[in-house]
């Protein structure tokens, strides 16, 4: 009974194995099948849309791209095909190195900010006489007033006497501005010392964003600096406060000269010794455009004149036809300042019914007073400048042309003397304060301004800083 219950559970087992094993192979069937009738969809819709072509064009390039990444040496041939044998050439070797030289020069490549690039020779430098017409690049005019190339430029500044020739012409002759920004936001900018560095290596900002002035610049106006290399221009803020400036982004706009404040003239409106009657004189005063008139204060008719930047022009209009103009911003707007004057006393008689003057209009107009500034960089010792002008007066020249010189600050902050010289008859007076501030008035054109400014006023300025 045991040995046929032990056979009846072997045969048992036995089936279970071959329903199992036959259910795998039913299985296996099935997916196979599932995967041919997907790819026949495939194909049939592949064929449907007309997309066999595209799908063995994907092919092959992928066999290509295999076959290329296994190739480890790739042999170019340059074919070409000429027009009247329709036969292919293969070009020397000699010649594709020249070929290949002219494509990469007109390809342009990306410029990497923070690599070197190669200086750049300054060919045929500007002349200085084009800084009366407009602005020219710093580096440019370097060169120009040291008549060197651009490579020795960057030695200039490591040497010391030249490179204090640099600063001080820097400071008293010319003005810089800024050129890299939109033209109504450049400003001036004054040069205090040079840094010692090139532009790649001094830190901006003091150093607290740890990047370069060539980073800074790049990052924050867009810029790539051409001349890394060089050093910045350094100009001092208030307390330990430093700017530094490549010399790439700045220009010299012009000449340094003295300002003119305000000018004084003086014409007359009729001929000779005629007058205004009295009668007509008070309806002139009546009937005039922005015109004040008291016999009792002061014996003129004041007419004031506005124009630009909120300044007045004030004309005083006496009865013996004579008028002076005060408070005329420019020495070339005298003439359009006595212009305006007279077309509203000619509007004023018309109005007050006035016979009119057949004789009136601008008649000997003269520049009789320019009043100048000036503001130097340094602080200036004006109690040298008094004691060497009282030992020197004999001995040197620039003290020779210096007269009537005055200092006691208890009375008057400022040193006051007069210059006269044999060109120009008129004597001017000016007033030097210790902050570098430079009054001159008393000239009466600004030829005499130019000439006194560069032949004593500047030389004294950089002669006697204050340290």
């Amino acid at each position: 009974m045991k040995k046929s219950k032990h056979a009846n559970n072997r045969r048992r087992n036995n089936n279970n194995n071959v329903n199992h094993s036959n259910k795998k192979q039913n299985r296996m069937n099935i997916l196979q099948k599932s995967r041919e009738m997907e790819n026949n969809e495939i194909d049939l819709l592949v064929t449907s849309l007309g997309l066999t072509s595209l799908v063995n064009e994907i092919g092959e390039d992928k066999y290509k791209e295999d076959v290329l990444k296994a190739n480890d040496e790739k042999i170019l041939e340059i074919v070409l095909e000429s027009d009247e044998e329709n036969e292919k050439e293969s070009i020397d070797p000699t010649k594709l190195s020249e070929k290949m030289e002219e494509k990469e020069k007109n390809v342009k490549k990306e410029e990497n900010p923070f690599i070197e690039p190669k200086p750049v020779e300054i060919e045929n430098p500007l002349p200085l006489s084009i800084l009366k017409r407009r602005s020219v690049p710093l580096i440019d005019y370097l060169c120009q007033l040291h008549n060197c190339a651009f490579k020795e430029l960057h030695v200039l500044f490591y040497n010391i006497e030249k490179r204090r020739e640099i600063i001080l012409h820097l400071q008293n002759q010319v003005q810089l501005r800024t050129s890299h920004l939109l033209p109504y936001k450049n400003f001036v900018i004054r040069c205090n010392d040079f840094t010692v560095h090139p532009a790649s290596i001094v830190p901006a900002m003091g150093g607290y964003l740890n990047i370069t002035v060539r980073g800074y610049y790049y990052v924050k106006h867009g810029i790539k600096l051409r001349h890394p290399y060089l050093p910045c221009l350094i100009e001092f803020g208030g307390g330990h406060h430093r700017s530094y400036y490549p010399l790439e982004v700045i220009c010299v706009s012009k000449k340094i000269n003295m300002n003119i404040e305000n000018c004084t003239c003086v014409f007359k409106l009729l001929p000779g010794i005629q007058r205004f009657s009295s009668e007509n004189f008070l309806k002139i005063a009546r009937n005039g455009i922005n015109t004040e008139y008291n016999p009792k204060r002061f014996h003129s008719i004041i007419m004031r004149i506005r124009h630009k930047h909120n300044r007045t022009t004030a004309a005083l209009i006496f009865q013996s036809s004579k008028v002076v103009l005060t408070g005329v911003p420019n020495v070339k707007l005298a003439r359009k300042m006595a212009s305006i004057v007279l077309k509203r006393i000619e509007f004023s008689i018309n109005e007050a019914k006035i016979q009119k003057f057949s004789q009136l209009g601008i008649i000997s107009l003269k520049v009789t007073n320019i009043v100048c500034s000036y503001r130097s960089v340094n602080r200036v010792a004006i109690e040298l400048i008094y004691q060497e002008s009282r030992r020197r007066h004999k001995y040197d020249k620039m003290f020779e042309k210096i007269t009537k010189v005055s200092y006691d600050p208890t009375i008057f902050p400022a040193l006051r003397f007069k210059m006269k010289d044999d060109k120009f008859k008129r004597e001017a007076s000016c007033l030097i304060y210790i902050s570098g501030r430079v009054i001159l008035t008393g000239i009466n054109s600004t030829k005499q301004k130019n000439y006194l400014f560069d032949n004593i006023i500047l030389p004294l300025l950089v002669k006697y800083p204050r340290l």
